[in-house]
């Protein structure tokens, strides 16, 4: 049975997707078999792994959209050995919008938050780990990736405005244990794009005094090789294994391998 992880919060530009995609690849790399799911309408991920989502005929939307198709044929094979992917799409924004309507009109219809993880039953005896990508907002996707995660990561950059997104995902959390998951785990907090500055060190420094048990202890160093593999389409675990920010993931994905 897989171990499900949404990487989450509700912030954009702190290099959410990133750590996803390049999580899922330093996973697969470790001999993990994995499968990324890409649940943002903007579809980052899937376009990071070199998958053009116009192109793909059965993308994580079609699976939302219509029960009958078997979320097997939605996988696709990656550049990465061991690493699958369902694509996101543009649509889902348009989907998501969809099961607000319904959950508001509609009581006794199928609850829309577990749409998901009826989705992922069907896959979970492939792989190793399901990797969740998540909109940088608290919207039924991120809602129905908190209800399948068996463990949630909250990538939080040490930059500025990160202590708001931080409280509102942790709300959430809170909320999904108290209510449609209350298996789910808070795994804890990445801090991601550190630089070596005053700055960073004092973002960084109140993130550990407001969260200190929960921050994962491993930082993701700002890194020219993680902009140059995302102009290539690549995960930096793959474009450059020796840079710090590559060797800061595979870290992490040892971390979460050893359930430490």
């Amino acid at each position: 049975m897989a171990k499900k992880i949404a990487i989450a919060i509700h912030k954009g530009g702190v290099g959410k997707t990133t750590t996803a995609k390049n999580l899922a690849a330093a996973l697969a790399q470790a001999g993990k078999t994995t499968l990324l799911v890409d649940l943002d309408e903007q579809a980052n991920a899937t376009k990071g792994l070199g998958v053009d989502p116009a192109q793909v005929p059965v993308t994580l939307n079609d699976l939302f959209v219509s029960t009958e198709i078997a979320p097997a044929s939605a996988v696709l094979t990656t550049d990465v050995d061991g690493l699958h992917l369902i694509a996101g799409h543009p649509e889902l924004s348009r989907t998501e919008t969809g099961m607000a309507t319904l959950r508001g009109a509609d009581p006794t219809a199928p609850d829309p938050i577990m749409a998901l993880k009826g989705l992922l039953a069907e896959l979970d005896d492939r792989y190793d780990f399901i990797i969740m990508d998540t909109p940088p907002s608290m919207n039924y996707m991120t809602i129905n990736a908190l209800a399948a995660a068996d463990e949630l990561v909250i990538p939080a950059a040490a930059s500025a405005y990160s202590a708001d997104g931080l409280a509102r995902t942790i709300e959430a959390y809170e909320r999904a244990v108290g209510s449609y998951n209350p298996a789910l785990r808070l795994r804890g907090i990445l801090v991601t794009r550190f630089k070596r500055t005053n700055a960073a060190a004092a973002v960084f420094d109140g993130i550990g005094d407001a969260y200190s048990d929960l921050v994962i202890p491993q930082l993701i160093v700002e890194s020219t090789a993680v902009d140059e593999a995302e102009q290539l389409n690549q995960p930096v675990v793959l474009y450059d294994p020796e840079s710090p920010a590559a060797q800061g993931y595979k870290r992490v994905a040892e971390i979460l391998s050893n359930g430490k």
